[in-house]
């Protein structure tokens, strides 16, 4: 695996992460050893401009 893919697939678990932590039930399970580098940035992109609003309670 490459430095920059090894790169962007750490932002997309950071990324993930951050949506899950913000009490937003995601399911984060993504496979991305069957991605192409272009379909796992395409992955991040989606997840980075998702704003989570958080459950209530």
């Amino acid at each position: 695996m490459t430095e920059a893919r090894r790169d962007l697939i750490q932002a997309l678990v950071t990324e993930q992460n951050r949506i899950a932590c913000a009490g937003v039930p995601i399911d984060i399970l993504t496979i991305t050893g069957f991605m192409t580098t272009a379909e796992v940035e395409a992955h991040l992109a989606h997840y980075r401009a998702y704003r989570p609003n958080a459950r209530a309670g």
